[in-house]
């Protein structure tokens, strides 16, 4: 993305080196990306967003151009990584937008940060709830199109993933794209290069698969959020071709205040997918929590 509002930091944070990119002006707003991707899913969205917001989007540890530990996966410790960063960046309050495997320690930070989390968006991704996953893994034919979510179980396997992956990074790359967008056509080749770039680098596979191999810890981390629900405002979305308007219904169980719905001709990757339509549903939400009176008169 060659937009000269935009430059690229790195910052020590919590024991790691994450990077990260920043530009714009305004109430900040944290982008927090997910498996397969980088900061650079976001980059369709970073320039309108910078036009009335400070837009933070980092590489989570495992990913990009950030460290890639052997630990540290679990949503708590990556909940630190970014809090650590925003600490050091002297920003107070924020909004939090998140896809995929970004989306539960969003989540997380939204529940244990709530004075300083203005607004949280979940895009495309389950809640991690024992019971809300034991519905998404069933055995049955509704529940396993095209495999179902396989790389979940496939990641438990040490060791194995990354023997079978290693010289195959751009074919793994690509099936999830080409199956996973409404049209296989919306991440183009220019776009995987980068993603190859630190994905098939020295511990890049490994990295990726870190949060799902620490999937149980951040269950475990989730489920007293069931108990306690979000007061924070939450703007659920999912492509009508994926998830849908099932991301606002399974954050009903944690949160109190869910926007949203589905996103109509969009798959999993919506900010490739629809960065246009997101980033007006996001503009009118941030508007819409910071002003809401102003709103409805």
């Amino acid at each position: 993305m060659n937009d000269e509002r935009f430059s690229h930091q790195t910052i020590q944070a919590n024991d790691i080196r994450l990077h990260y990119v920043i530009g714009g002006t305004g109430t900040p707003v944290l982008l927090w990306h997910g498996f397969l991707e980088t900061w650079y899913c976001w980059r369709k969205l970073m320039p309108t967003l910078a036009q009335h917001y400070t837009v933070i989007a980092p590489d989570m540890r495992g990913y990009g151009d950030s460290d890639k530990p052997d630990n540290g996966y679990d949503a708590r410790t990556l909940v630190e990584d970014f809090r650590q960063l925003v600490v050091q960046l002297g920003l107070r309050q924020l909004h939090l937008v998140a896809h995929d495997m970004g989306a539960p320690p969003a989540l997380l930070y939204a529940a244990q940060y709530s004075e300083q989390v203005l607004s949280l968006t979940y895009l495309e991704e389950p809640v991690l709830l024992s019971h809300v996953l034991q519905q998404v893994f069933q055995f049955t034919p509704e529940a396993t199109p095209a495999g179902g979510l396989w790389w979940w179980t496939f990641a438990l396997a040490q060791n194995l993933p990354e023997t079978i992956i290693k010289g195959h990074e751009r074919e793994f790359l690509t099936y999830f794209y080409n199956t996973y967008c409404h049209r296989s056509s919306a991440i183009a080749p220019d776009v995987i290069n980068e993603y190859m770039r630190s994905f098939a680098a020295q511990k890049g596979v490994s990295g990726a698969l870190g949060v799902y191999r620490a999937v149980f810890e951040s269950i475990a981390q989730t489920e007293p959020l069931a108990q306690n629900k979000l007061k924070t405002p939450i703007l659920a979305l999912g492509g009508d071709r994926s998830l849908g308007d099932r991301v606002k219904m399974m954050l009903q169980n944690v949160a109190l205040d869910v926007r949203g719905g589905a996103i109509e001709q969009c798959g999993h990757f919506v900010a490739d997918e629809r960065p246009n339509y997101l980033a007006k549903q996001l503009i009118a939400f941030f508007h819409d929590v910071q002003h809401p009176t102003a709103l409805r008169s």
